[in-house]
């Protein structure tokens, strides 16, 4: 029974990252913009709970998990997070944080695989700076054109 469940685990997120392999696609995230967003993962998310629920121990949390959407794109749910370092609560000790990096330091950003930020040796002193960045990441990710893998691949 318990390999039976776990089966189902592992098809619905096969199944997820086939609609997502078209779904989560540059040119489909741009055409989609106008659109409502009702697609972010939705069957890993089934998954991810019948895993909770049966104990099958396929999400065990090595991997990425699809979490809420990307903070550039909109649209594709984020599996990364930058920044927000110094308010870790599993760090034993504080971090120090220079005056160049305070604000990137206290500020988490959550990023899909398709979305990225440039080098961390140009930090964002101010939400404006990093909602620029945010977009700039956003129009890269989604550009005209078919990329058979997303960038972090």
């Amino acid at each position: 029974m318990q390999a039976a469940r776990r089966l189902i685990v592992r098809a619905l997120n096969g199944l997820c990252g086939l609609v997502d392999a078209v779904a989560y696609r540059p040119v489909v995230v741009r055409f989609g913009r106008p659109l409502p967003h009702r697609w972010n993962c939705n069957l890993a998310r089934l998954s991810m709970r019948l895993d909770e629920r049966w104990g099958t121990g396929y999400w065990n949390g090595d991997g990425p998990q699809p979490g809420e959407p990307c903070e550039a794109c909109g649209r594709r749910p984020a599996l990364f997070f930058i920044g927000g370092y110094a308010d870790d609560p599993d760090l034993e000790e504080p971090v120090e944080v220079g005056d160049d990096d305070y604000f990137f330091a206290h500020r988490e950003v959550a990023l899909c695989g398709w979305c990225k930020l440039p080098p961390h040796d140009a930090p964002f002193g101010s939400e404006a700076e990093l909602q620029q960045a945010l977009r700039a990441a956003a129009e890269r990710s989604t550009r005209w054109g078919w990329r058979w893998r997303p960038t972090w691949e």
